[in-house]
């Protein structure tokens, strides 16, 4: 009666135990996916704004910032989209601070360089901020 009563301990605890490990791989699997899209979008942007910090406008050419800016701006588009009028605010901010400067690069190629470049220096920082803004208003949904 006593290895009876053993084993039946034995299983309950057992049982307990694939049922903890169960419960503790469904949640697990829930966390990413949970996450609403804004944040798969707000990735996208994240990246495609490091791609155009590494872009070398010397030896990859202007056509080359154009094209990158022009990602960060999609991306841009696609985040306001996923997040609708949350944080619309910030992405207005960095929409209209990304055009400047990529207006101001158009400008590299046109008569007055000197324009453009002097644009830029006040510019490139105002992107800088409003991209801190929007990432970090992102990040409170995300984080």
């Amino acid at each position: 009666m006593r290895d009876e009563k053993i084993t039946g301990v034995f299983r309950r605890l057992v049982a307990a135990f694939v049922l903890l490990a169960v419960l503790l791989a469904v949640s697990g699997c829930g966390d990413d996916s949970s996450k609403p899209d804004v944040c798969g979008k707000r990735d996208d942007l994240q990246k495609a704004v490091d791609s155009l910090i590494q872009v070398n406008p010397v030896s990859d050419g202007t056509a080359e910032v154009r094209t990158r800016i022009t990602a960060v701006q999609q991306a841009t588009t696609d985040l306001a989209s996923a997040a609708g009028d949350e944080f619309d605010p910030e992405i207005t901010a960095f929409k209209e601070s990304t055009a400047k400067v990529a207006d101001d690069v158009k400008g590299l190629t046109g008569s007055d360089k000197a324009g453009a470049v002097t644009a830029l220096a006040t510019d490139v920082p105002a992107v800088r901020t409003s991209f801190d803004a929007l990432m970090d208003a992102v990040g409170s949904k995300c984080d």
